[in-house]
């Protein structure tokens, strides 16, 4: 099988021979580069650090042990990120806690700020609850922050469906991390955790890489361990979908909402087609009639502790005597005053309003919207129920 070693640190190279050379090549070829560059029999000024390097190699290479860590380190680092071979840390959870089922998660993340954006990778290191987290969390950036500049929202768009298509095919991340935490393990006597980090690296490596790790484990004491759940990266990838479909639920119920008021006008108006309202009226030319016949309007019976009858007026307006223009004026309303709904006509036009006073009259349906606007005033007849902010 061919060698695929790196050799980062050169130490095979310093030495002369391949990373697959035999016990006795490498003895052989030590002793005529230690003849060649000892500082006794040459005198060249870089003797010294020459002869220092192949010392170092050697007692690396010569020992099998580290030999096989350093080819292992090797398949995972560069020169540039190197580790102290007999010191590793072990990589934990973002909980400081030893958990071997780690795994290495990339999510790419544009957030708009108006006149630019910014477009990074993001990197974790994280068990699996804390994956399903910064999926979430990244995919709540996305969906809420990504979309508030126009040249970012390309980006944005491409970012979730990377998100989406790529999550769990970080191999070489994933290689390196449990790789690592097997060598990490084992200088820490944990065989039972390199052992299995040792399990988890497997699918990511390539068959060389495997050698090596199997050869490994067979340095460990022998254990006894039950397999890891693998992760489930579908589940991963489809958490992803929970926000936006909140959102369009969230959308949703707000036309149903809407669609819903409207509906409640049918049902009283199927209900009650033939209900004559009475009120004494005043025209604009001076003429006051009581009791007539002004419209038949839908009526809605009053109960002044029911706090779904309560809308407020979107603008200031005037409340007419009657459900007309023509009509003379009854009271003026600042935008959001809050008012009881009694009734309405049968076009939906006009919607009769209770008032704080108790009297009532007509204002434009549209102008209306479900809910308090401004504070009940104390002593108000539209409400006497238990107090409401």
């Amino acid at each position: 099988m061919i060698a695929q070693s790196t050799d980062p640190l050169g130490y095979y190279a310093v030495l002369g021979v391949s990373s697959t050379a035999k016990e006795e090549d490498i003895k052989k070829s030590y002793r005529d580069q230690a003849k060649k560059w000892h500082p006794d029999y040459n005198t060249s000024p870089e003797a010294v650090e020459i002869f220092q390097k192949l010392s170092v190699a050697y007692d690396v290479i010569s020992d099998e042990h580290q030999r096989l860590v350093y080819d292992l380190l090797s398949q995972i680092y560069t020169a540039e990120n190197f580790p102290p071979m007999n010191a590793l840390k072990i990589y934990t959870n973002h909980k400081g806690k030893e958990e071997v089922n780690l795994r290495t998660i990339r999510l790419r993340q544009v957030i708009g700020k108006f006149l630019n954006f910014s477009d990074k990778s993001i990197k974790e290191v994280c068990d699996y609850d804390e994956a399903k987290k910064y999926v979430l969390t990244n995919s709540l950036i996305s969906w809420t922050l990504g979309w508030w500049n126009i040249p970012g929202l390309a980006h944005n768009i491409q970012a979730i469906i990377e998100n989406y298509h790529r999550l769990g095919e970080n191999t070489a991340d994933n290689l390196t991390l449990l790789i690592h935490n097997m060598l990490a393990y084992a200088q820490e006597h944990k065989p039972e955790k390199s052992f299995l980090s040792a399990q988890m690296a497997m699918p990511y490596a390539s068959p060389y890489q495997k050698e090596l790790i199997e050869r490994f484990v067979r340095t460990l004491p022998p254990v006894q361990v039950h397999p890891e759940k693998a992760w489930d990266y579908s589940k991963l990838k489809n958490l992803q979908l929970l926000i936006p479909g909140l959102i369009a639920l969230l959308l949703m119920m707000g036309v149903s909402t809407r669609v819903m008021n409207w509906q409640e006008f049918a049902k009283y108006f199927a209900r009650n087609d033939d209900i004559t309202y009475y009120q004494q009226v005043q025209f604009n030319d001076g003429r006051g009639v009581d009791d007539v016949v002004v419209s038949k309007v839908v009526d809605i019976p009053v109960d002044t502790t029911d706090l779904k009858k309560l809308y407020y007026v979107t603008q200031g307006c005037d409340v007419m005597y009657g459900p007309d223009e023509d009509f003379d004026k009854l009271a003026e309303l600042k935008a959001r005053t809050t008012v009881r709904l009694t009734g309405y006509t049968p076009n939906q036009e006009w919607a009769r309003i209770m008032l704080d006073n108790g009297e009532m009259g007509f204002v434009k349906m549209e102008i209306l919207k479900s809910g308090i606007g401004r504070t009940i005033p104390e002593g108000s007849k539209i409400y006497t129920g238990l107090q409401v902010n």
